[in-house]
């Protein structure tokens, strides 16, 4: 149960063919952390051949309650059910926002209901220098079974299928 905790959210907002997600970490009393997602599947080169090009049954994943689909007929997301998202959700657990870490593409479209909400935002570029230390804090958090998640299926398909990619440095972040 994740009502009253603290909590910070990530969101990394999509194109037209990708997934939007939002991400959120709950740091526990007994130095764990609870993490979970919810991600929105844009539909706008077709639900179907998106499912078959990723191999994975977005229909099921929604009827879960993993991920929502898209009900714009263009296809893509309405970046307005994310914020929609988030502050049902701290308002439902009563939450507190520790802080909104966001990619700055195309986050203007949001900013604006953010801000409004006096969350903690922080600009997070998507870059080895920005997200080399904590990908690699949280892969440490996850060999030490400092991580406890629900079985959300995308969220574990995400985590499976992510690669670090390190740069000359030693600096890395997920591919």
């Amino acid at each position: 149960d994740i009502h009253g905790q603290r909590v910070v959210f990530g969101i990394d907002l999509s194109k037209s063919n990708d997934l939007t997600s939002v991400s959120w970490i709950v740091p526990l009393d007994d130095g764990t952390y609870y993490c979970d997602s919810h991600s929105w599947v844009a539909t706008k080169y077709g639900l179907i051949e998106k499912m078959k090009a990723d191999n994975i049954n977005y229909q099921a994943l929604a009827s879960a309650g993993e991920c929502s689909i898209t009900d714009l007929e263009s296809g893509v997301i309405d970046y307005q059910n994310i914020f929609d998202f988030i502050k049902n959700m701290v308002d439902e657990n009563d939450l507190k926002v520790l802080g909104v870490a966001y990619d700055p593409w195309s986050f203007g479209y949001l900013l604006g209901s953010f801000e409004k909400e006096d969350w903690p935002l922080v600009e997070t570029a998507q870059n080895n220098k920005t997200l080399s230390f904590p990908t690699k804090q949280f892969k440490e958090y996850l060999l030490n079974k400092q991580i406890t998640h629900p079985n959300n299926h995308l969220l574990s398909i995400a985590v499976d299928n992510a690669i670090l990619i390190y740069d000359s440095t030693g600096n890395c972040r997920i591919n």
